[in-house]
Protein backbone atom coordinates (compact mmCIF):
# COMPACT_ATOMS: atom_id res chain seq x y z
CA UNK A 1 0.00 0.00 0.00
CA UNK A 2 1.63 3.73 -0.71
CA UNK A 3 2.68 5.42 2.63
CA UNK A 4 -0.23 8.21 1.85
CA UNK A 5 -3.07 5.94 1.42
CA UNK A 6 -1.86 4.38 4.71
CA UNK A 7 -1.50 7.22 6.59
CA UNK A 8 -4.38 8.62 5.89
CA UNK A 9 -6.51 5.50 6.15
CA UNK A 10 -4.86 5.37 9.65
CA UNK A 11 -6.10 8.66 10.74
CA UNK A 12 -9.87 7.70 9.42
CA UNK A 13 -10.13 4.96 11.74
CA UNK A 14 -9.18 6.50 14.78
CA UNK A 15 -12.17 9.53 13.14
CA UNK A 16 -9.91 11.90 12.12
CA UNK A 17 -8.68 13.43 9.00
CA UNK A 18 -5.90 13.88 6.96
CA UNK A 19 -4.98 17.53 6.21
CA UNK A 20 -2.96 18.41 3.00
CA UNK A 21 -1.85 21.72 1.77
CA UNK A 22 -0.16 23.01 -1.32
CA UNK A 23 3.08 25.80 -0.74
CA UNK A 24 3.32 28.21 -3.75
CA UNK A 25 6.25 28.40 -5.83
CA UNK A 26 6.35 32.49 -5.18
CA UNK A 27 9.49 34.27 -4.81
CA UNK A 28 11.91 34.15 -3.14
CA UNK A 29 12.69 30.85 -3.99
CA UNK A 30 13.83 28.92 -2.44
CA UNK A 31 13.69 31.01 1.25
CA UNK A 32 9.65 31.25 0.86
CA UNK A 33 9.24 27.65 0.17
CA UNK A 34 11.53 26.56 2.87
CA UNK A 35 9.71 28.64 5.47
CA UNK A 36 6.49 27.60 4.58
CA UNK A 37 7.15 23.92 4.75
CA UNK A 38 8.85 24.41 8.33
CA UNK A 39 5.64 26.27 9.44
CA UNK A 40 3.78 23.28 8.05
CA UNK A 41 5.30 20.54 9.88
CA UNK A 42 5.31 22.65 13.13
CA UNK A 43 1.64 22.64 12.75
CA UNK A 44 1.36 18.34 11.80
CA UNK A 45 0.18 19.12 8.46
CA UNK A 46 0.08 15.31 6.88
CA UNK A 47 0.76 15.95 3.67
CA UNK A 48 2.55 18.95 1.91
CA UNK A 49 1.89 19.55 -1.80
CA UNK A 50 4.28 22.48 -3.92
CA UNK A 51 3.02 23.18 -7.36
CA UNK A 52 5.46 22.78 -10.65
CA UNK A 53 4.40 26.23 -12.14
CA UNK A 54 2.56 26.19 -15.87
CA UNK A 55 2.06 28.63 -18.43
CA UNK A 56 -1.90 28.61 -18.57
CA UNK A 57 -3.62 28.74 -15.13
CA UNK A 58 -7.07 29.37 -16.37
CA UNK A 59 -8.09 26.46 -14.40
CA UNK A 60 -7.25 28.46 -10.99
CA UNK A 61 -9.09 30.73 -8.79
CA UNK A 62 -7.92 34.50 -9.06
CA UNK A 63 -5.47 34.45 -6.51
CA UNK A 64 -3.53 30.70 -7.85
CA UNK A 65 -4.11 32.44 -10.56
CA UNK A 66 -1.97 35.49 -10.20
CA UNK A 67 0.36 33.51 -8.31
CA UNK A 68 0.95 31.25 -10.93
CA UNK A 69 0.68 34.28 -13.54
CA UNK A 70 3.79 35.66 -11.61
CA UNK A 71 6.37 32.77 -11.32
CA UNK A 72 5.52 31.91 -15.28
CA UNK A 73 6.70 35.62 -16.46
CA UNK A 74 9.74 35.14 -13.98
CA UNK A 75 10.25 31.92 -15.73
CA UNK A 76 9.83 29.46 -12.76
CA UNK A 77 9.70 25.83 -14.03
CA UNK A 78 9.92 22.22 -13.13
CA UNK A 79 13.39 22.66 -12.35
CA UNK A 80 12.82 25.00 -9.77
CA UNK A 81 10.05 22.97 -8.33
CA UNK A 82 12.09 19.94 -7.98
CA UNK A 83 15.61 21.76 -6.31
CA UNK A 84 12.95 22.67 -3.88
CA UNK A 85 11.63 19.44 -3.25
CA UNK A 86 15.39 18.48 -2.84
CA UNK A 87 15.42 20.52 0.04
CA UNK A 88 12.25 19.72 1.21
CA UNK A 89 13.25 16.09 1.64
CA UNK A 90 16.66 16.77 2.89
CA UNK A 91 15.35 18.86 6.03
CA UNK A 92 12.21 16.52 6.47
CA UNK A 93 13.13 12.78 5.39
CA UNK A 94 10.10 11.48 7.06
CA UNK A 95 7.60 14.58 5.67
CA UNK A 96 5.31 13.26 2.90
CA UNK A 97 5.49 15.85 0.10
CA UNK A 98 3.64 15.82 -3.27
CA UNK A 99 4.13 17.30 -6.36
CA UNK A 100 1.11 19.10 -8.72
CA UNK A 101 1.66 20.02 -11.94
CA UNK A 102 -0.64 19.84 -15.61
CA UNK A 103 1.03 17.34 -18.23
CA UNK A 104 2.54 19.66 -20.37
CA UNK A 105 5.24 20.31 -17.62
CA UNK A 106 5.93 16.75 -17.17
CA UNK A 107 6.43 16.34 -21.24
CA UNK A 108 8.97 19.10 -20.99
CA UNK A 109 10.77 17.85 -17.98
CA UNK A 110 10.99 14.19 -19.95
CA UNK A 111 8.15 11.39 -18.39
CA UNK A 112 11.01 8.91 -17.92
CA UNK A 113 13.07 12.38 -16.10
CA UNK A 114 9.76 13.11 -13.94
CA UNK A 115 9.65 9.52 -12.71
CA UNK A 116 13.45 9.36 -12.05
CA UNK A 117 13.31 12.24 -9.45
CA UNK A 118 9.93 10.95 -7.98
CA UNK A 119 12.24 7.94 -7.18
CA UNK A 120 14.81 9.58 -5.87
CA UNK A 121 13.03 12.15 -3.35
CA UNK A 122 10.86 9.05 -1.96
CA UNK A 123 7.66 10.60 -3.07
CA UNK A 124 4.86 7.56 -4.08
CA UNK A 125 1.71 10.39 -4.68
CA UNK A 126 1.45 12.79 -7.38
CA UNK A 127 -1.48 15.27 -9.07
CA UNK A 128 -1.67 15.52 -12.50
CA UNK A 129 -4.70 17.05 -13.02
CA UNK A 130 -5.05 17.29 -17.00
CA UNK A 131 -3.99 14.15 -17.99
CA UNK A 132 -6.48 12.37 -19.55
CA UNK A 133 -6.37 8.93 -17.90
CA UNK A 134 -9.96 7.63 -17.76
CA UNK A 135 -11.06 9.96 -21.14
CA UNK A 136 -8.72 8.49 -23.15
CA UNK A 137 -7.35 5.36 -21.68
CA UNK A 138 -4.18 6.56 -20.50
CA UNK A 139 -3.14 7.09 -24.25
CA UNK A 140 0.62 7.55 -23.26
CA UNK A 141 1.24 5.13 -20.79
CA UNK A 142 1.56 7.95 -18.58
CA UNK A 143 -0.34 6.61 -15.40
CA UNK A 144 0.91 3.17 -16.01
CA UNK A 145 4.53 4.19 -15.62
CA UNK A 146 3.66 5.62 -12.49
CA UNK A 147 1.85 2.74 -11.44
CA UNK A 148 5.22 0.42 -12.24
CA UNK A 149 7.38 2.43 -10.26
CA UNK A 150 5.33 2.46 -7.45
CA UNK A 151 3.74 5.78 -7.77
CA UNK A 152 0.07 6.85 -7.26
CA UNK A 153 -1.54 8.76 -9.55
CA UNK A 154 -4.29 10.75 -8.02
CA UNK A 155 -7.74 11.18 -9.73
CA UNK A 156 -10.58 14.21 -9.19
CA UNK A 157 -14.16 13.03 -8.88
CA UNK A 158 -16.89 15.72 -8.94
CA UNK A 159 -20.24 15.59 -6.94
CA UNK A 160 -22.02 16.18 -9.98
CA UNK A 161 -19.74 12.85 -11.82
CA UNK A 162 -20.45 10.77 -8.54
CA UNK A 163 -24.09 11.04 -8.55
CA UNK A 164 -24.54 10.67 -12.19
CA UNK A 165 -27.29 8.04 -13.47
CA UNK A 166 -26.02 4.41 -13.25
CA UNK A 167 -25.96 2.79 -16.42
CA UNK A 168 -25.28 5.96 -18.18
CA UNK A 169 -22.05 7.11 -20.28
CA UNK A 170 -21.05 9.44 -17.54
CA UNK A 171 -21.51 6.85 -14.58
CA UNK A 172 -19.04 4.21 -16.46
CA UNK A 173 -16.83 6.74 -16.57
CA UNK A 174 -17.02 7.40 -12.91
CA UNK A 175 -16.96 3.70 -12.03
CA UNK A 176 -13.51 3.72 -14.01
CA UNK A 177 -12.36 6.73 -11.94
CA UNK A 178 -12.92 5.15 -8.80
CA UNK A 179 -10.89 1.73 -9.87
CA UNK A 180 -8.04 3.64 -11.21
CA UNK A 181 -7.71 5.64 -8.07
CA UNK A 182 -4.46 4.91 -5.84
CA UNK A 183 -2.99 6.62 -2.65
CA UNK A 184 -6.06 9.29 -2.02
CA UNK A 185 -9.07 10.51 -4.45
CA UNK A 186 -9.82 14.11 -4.73
CA UNK A 187 -13.67 15.03 -4.48
CA UNK A 188 -14.02 18.76 -5.74
CA UNK A 189 -15.82 20.76 -3.15
CA UNK A 190 -17.03 23.61 -5.58
CA UNK A 191 -19.09 23.62 -8.04
CA UNK A 192 -17.07 24.38 -11.32
CA UNK A 193 -13.77 23.11 -9.25
CA UNK A 194 -11.81 26.13 -9.39
CA UNK A 195 -9.66 26.98 -6.20
CA UNK A 196 -9.92 29.90 -3.79
CA UNK A 197 -12.17 30.55 -0.73
CA UNK A 198 -16.06 30.13 -0.04
CA UNK A 199 -17.94 30.43 2.56
CA UNK A 200 -20.67 27.69 2.07
CA UNK A 201 -20.24 24.54 0.72
CA UNK A 202 -23.15 21.89 -0.80
CA UNK A 203 -22.57 19.59 2.49
CA UNK A 204 -25.72 16.72 1.84
CA UNK A 205 -24.50 16.61 -1.78
CA UNK A 206 -20.99 15.90 -0.69
CA UNK A 207 -21.82 13.26 1.44
CA UNK A 208 -23.94 11.26 -0.81
CA UNK A 209 -21.40 11.99 -3.18
CA UNK A 210 -19.10 10.37 -0.90
CA UNK A 211 -21.55 7.45 -0.08
CA UNK A 212 -21.31 6.70 -4.15
CA UNK A 213 -17.89 6.66 -4.19
CA UNK A 214 -17.46 3.97 -1.29
CA UNK A 215 -20.28 2.19 -2.85
CA UNK A 216 -18.00 1.70 -6.00
CA UNK A 217 -15.26 1.05 -4.20
CA UNK A 218 -16.30 -2.05 -2.33
CA UNK A 219 -17.76 -3.30 -5.24
CA UNK A 220 -14.24 -3.09 -7.17
CA UNK A 221 -12.57 -3.83 -3.75
CA UNK A 222 -10.92 -0.67 -4.54
CA UNK A 223 -10.79 1.21 -1.15
CA UNK A 224 -9.39 4.58 -1.37
CA UNK A 225 -9.21 8.06 0.76
CA UNK A 226 -11.46 10.78 -0.18
CA UNK A 227 -10.04 14.32 0.04
CA UNK A 228 -12.38 17.40 -0.17
CA UNK A 229 -10.59 20.48 -2.32
CA UNK A 230 -11.16 23.38 -3.63
CA UNK A 231 -12.36 26.24 -1.66
CA UNK A 232 -11.81 25.39 1.99
CA UNK A 233 -10.39 28.35 4.21
CA UNK A 234 -11.68 27.54 7.84
CA UNK A 235 -11.75 25.23 10.66
CA UNK A 236 -15.27 24.99 10.70
CA UNK A 237 -15.23 23.65 7.37
CA UNK A 238 -12.45 21.30 7.90
CA UNK A 239 -14.42 20.28 11.04
CA UNK A 240 -17.53 19.31 8.94
CA UNK A 241 -15.91 18.03 6.40
CA UNK A 242 -14.35 15.41 8.35
CA UNK A 243 -16.57 14.47 11.31
CA UNK A 244 -19.99 15.10 9.44
CA UNK A 245 -18.97 13.72 6.00
CA UNK A 246 -15.82 11.20 6.95
CA UNK A 247 -13.36 13.12 4.55
CA UNK A 248 -9.68 14.47 4.13
CA UNK A 249 -9.18 17.59 3.05
CA UNK A 250 -6.55 19.96 1.41
CA UNK A 251 -6.29 23.64 0.75
CA UNK A 252 -3.86 26.44 -0.84
CA UNK A 253 -5.42 29.93 -1.60
CA UNK A 254 -6.47 30.24 2.36
CA UNK A 255 -2.68 29.73 3.30
CA UNK A 256 -1.79 31.78 -0.31
CA UNK A 257 -3.63 34.84 0.80
CA UNK A 258 -2.67 35.30 4.63
CA UNK A 259 0.83 35.05 2.45
CA UNK A 260 0.24 37.41 0.63
CA UNK A 261 -1.13 40.22 2.61
CA UNK A 262 1.61 39.83 4.26
CA UNK A 263 0.53 37.66 7.61
CA UNK A 264 3.51 37.05 10.33
CA UNK A 265 5.08 33.63 10.53
CA UNK A 266 2.78 33.36 14.04
CA UNK A 267 0.05 34.37 12.20
CA UNK A 268 0.18 31.53 9.40
CA UNK A 269 1.16 28.76 12.17
CA UNK A 270 -1.48 29.78 14.45
CA UNK A 271 -3.77 29.43 11.60
CA UNK A 272 -2.32 25.55 10.23
CA UNK A 273 -2.41 24.50 13.47
CA UNK A 274 -6.14 25.64 14.13
CA UNK A 275 -7.02 23.82 10.89
CA UNK A 276 -5.58 20.28 11.72
CA UNK A 277 -6.87 20.94 15.15
CA UNK A 278 -10.41 21.05 13.27
CA UNK A 279 -9.57 17.98 11.62
CA UNK A 280 -8.47 16.09 14.77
Amino acid sequence: MFKTEKLLNELESRGKGGVIVEIPMMAPIPETQLNMADLLVQAWIDVIQLNIPYRFPWMQGPRIQGLLKEVAQAGVDYRDSFRVLKMFRERYPEQIFMPIGFYGGMKRMGEDNYIRALKELDIDVVDVPDYPLVHDNDPLGFYQKLRDNGIAYVNCISADQALCEPGSKEYDSFVEVVRKSYGFCFLIATKGGKTGEVEEFPYEQLRSAKEAIRKVQKEYDRPCPIVAVCGISKPEQVDRMVHDIGLHVMFGSALFTRMVNGASNGEILDFLRQMKAAAN
